[in-house]
């Protein structure tokens, strides 16, 4: 299993399995509530929109959305070949998802229907965050951290890492983003606003890890070497944005957090 779970409001619990189905589990008591069936392995880890849609993608190169009480699909995106990639979800209801055709994909959380595309070498298994001004960042197995215009797509600045940049950005509370690389071992920290390279931390392994940061300052990082890394940096916590990380916040629950 691949998938990384997401935490409903009401607790239950959504995951993907590579034997092809999404569940709904019981949070407390991990009885069944519901699965779907795709046509593929679910590598993907789901997450929960602010009306308990749930999307997340399957290996038979569909994009799904289901209502999270039911199962039942509301809709589905067709891509050339979907991938292990996570979905963002934006302040208006956007879903942004990468798929291993190269594509990052902005969709009408309620349709489907897609808004637009970027073409990028290789999303491969990273997944988008969104800045506190709508800003989508992503990285790329093409050596490439990206950031774009979270409405139209355009590409406000690109950023090339010395390997693939699978890590799934983190965003910090003042604009910095932090981002891992492969075979690089490095950590990034870019500023948000020009792509502009602050410092970089360097690790003796892969890092695919997704940074936490503490409300102090420290950034998390694992690395391929074996170890966790804590690096202080001056972001007091992450950025005040509908998805600053990967799972949405530092507990990876994966859902929408409705404002209080």
């Amino acid at each position: 299993m691949q998938s990384s779970p997401a935490i409903g409001s009401d607790g239950t619990v959504y995951v993907g399995s590579e034997d092809g189905k999404l569940y709904a589990l019981d949070g407390k008591s991990g009885a069944k509530k519901w699965e779907y069936v795709t046509g593929g392995k679910v590598q993907s880890s789901p997450v929960i929109g602010t009306d308990g849609t749930v999307y997340f993608g399957s290996r038979d190169n569909k994009f799904y959305a289901l209502d999270g009480k039911t199962g039942a699909k509301k809709w589905e995106f067709i891509t050339e070949n979907m991938g292990p990639s996570s979905p963002a979800i934006g302040s208006d209801g956007t879903v942004y998802v990468g798929s291993e055709d190269g594509k990052l994909y902005a969709l009408d959380g309620k349709s489907g229907a897609k808004k637009w595309e970027f073409l990028t070498g290789n999303i491969g298994w990273t997944s988008p965050t969104i800045g506190s001004d709508g800003t989508v960042y992503i990285g790329s197995m093409n050596k490439k951290v990206y950031a774009l215009d979270g409405k139209t797509g355009a590409k406000k600045w690109e950023f090339e890492t010395r390997g693939s940049a699978e890590s799934p950005p983190t965003i910090g509370s003042d604009g910095t983003v932090y981002v891992g690389s492969v075979k690089g071992g490095k950590l990034y920290a870019l500023d948000g606003k020009t792509g502009a390279k602050k410092w970089e931390f360097e690790t003796r392994g892969d890092v695919y890890s997704s940074p936490a940061i503490g409300s102090d300052g420290t950034v998390y990082v694992g690395s391929g070497d074996g170890k966790l890394y804590a690096i202080k940096t001056d972001s007091k916590g992450v950025a005040k944005s509908v998805w600053p990380m990967f799972g949405q916040n530092a507990r990876r629950t994966g859902r929408v957090m409705k404002k209080e």
